[in-house]
């Protein structure tokens, strides 16, 4: 593996990233982002919440002593945060700390409905979760201390079935560096990585999901088997009378067929499955507080409740969170890139659209 690329800040270009770099190869970002790291008060809270997953993590690769636990947890269930060899994980953060949302605008090119959540890391040093291998992309922030990560193109996919954490059995570094506050780390998927603490350290993960095409598949069929009701069944066409209950290559054809046949879908309907299925995917679903909810009337600025995804299409349809809308095409597109309306439309379409999803509690007041 080569050793990571390294550009500052001011030399990040979206577009290039894309083509050089987005699901192909790591690159270290000096100096992006600057969150202002969460206070340990904040990190206890948060574990200590039922709709935020929560682990604390215990032990080295060098010792092989790992030890999980899940949250939520209480103030007096969890030790100093800043005990060597121990870290504590927090996902959907951006749900919880506006402070934490506000780190996604630096994302906003990629699509909305990818970013799946910010997950929060407080490590003592020597904190790790061990060397492991994601399906999906991730960039890694840097918040506070410092990090090392060791990472790997080549590995042995074996786990350590001794833990419950997902460890790799055999990892050899092939590539290192050391992220400090504002630095981004972009892994992609597939390349095994490591992260260590150097002192007292918190990382912010951004999440990146995308359904894979099993899931897509199953979409797919529920989607087929509600709204196409005449598809036709595998019922055989010739067979062999004497090998009646025989899979022969003429069934195999025709079950081909079949399938191929149902997943023919034309655009329009094929806009609207997929709109509907990205945007439900991993959906963020909290118990919501009536008080909570937005005024009949509500003023303007308006923003989208955190967790919301959002997509649109040129065939003049908004997509949120699993739910088709007709809405003007620049207007959708401008919703989905700045999350949140400044001012009420004038178009009489897209005004509806905003009343619509006021009354539905996609919109609140900030």
């Amino acid at each position: 593996m080569k050793p990571i690329q390294l550009i500052e800040w001011d030399r990040f270009d979206d577009r290039r990233f894309l083509d050089e770099h987005w699901q192909h190869t790591p690159l270290l970002i000096r100096g992006w982002v600057n969150p202002a790291a969460l206070g340990i008060d904040q990190m206890v809270a948060a574990a200590g919440d039922g709709e935020l997953g929560s682990r604390l993590v215990v032990g080295s690769f060098e010792n092989l002593d790992w030890t999980l636990a899940y949250g939520p947890f209480a103030e007096d269930e969890l030790p100093s945060l800043d005990r060597p060899y121990q870290s504590l994980l927090v996902q959907d953060m951006d749900k919880k700390y506006a402070q934490v949302a506000e780190l996604l605008d630096a994302f906003r090119f990629l699509p909305n409905w990818l970013l799946d959540d910010v997950m929060v890391s407080q490590a003592g040093p020597g904190g790790s979760v061990g060397p492991h291998v994601d399906a999906y992309d991730v960039f890694l922030v840097q918040a506070a201390g410092a990090r090392r990560w060791e990472l790997a193109g080549n590995f042995q996919p074996d786990l350590n079935e001794d833990f419950e954490l997902a460890v790799l059995r055999n990892f050899k570094a092939e590539t290192s560096c050391v992220t400090e506050p504002g630095d981004v780390l972009y892994i992609p998927p597939g390349v095994a990585h490591h992260g260590i603490a150097q002192q007292n350290s918190q990382t912010w993960s951004i999440g990146l999901r995308a359904p894979s095409s099993a899931e897509l598949l199953s979409e797919l069929a529920a989607f087929l088997g509600e709204h196409e009701a005449r598809l036709p069944r595998l019922t055989p066409l010739k067979y062999d009378t004497e090998r009646a209950e025989r899979i022969d290559q003429t069934l195999l054809q025709h079950a081909r067929r079949l399938l191929s046949q149902a997943v023919q879908l034309d655009d329009a309907a094929l806009v609207s499955w997929l709109g509907q299925t990205l945007t439900a995917y991993r959906q963020w679903s909290p118990d919501v507080d009536d008080d909570d909810a937005p005024d009949e009337d509500p003023e303007t600025p308006l923003v989208f409740a955190p967790g919301t995804r959002l997509a649109w299409s040129d065939s003049g349809l908004l997509f949120v969170n699993g739910q088709q809308w007709p809405c003007p095409p620049e207007f959708a597109q401008a919703l989905c890139r700045n999350g949140r309306i400044d001012q009420w439309p004038s178009d009489a379409a897209a005004r509806k659209l905003v009343e619509n999803l006021v009354e539905q509690d996609e919109l609140i007041r900030p």
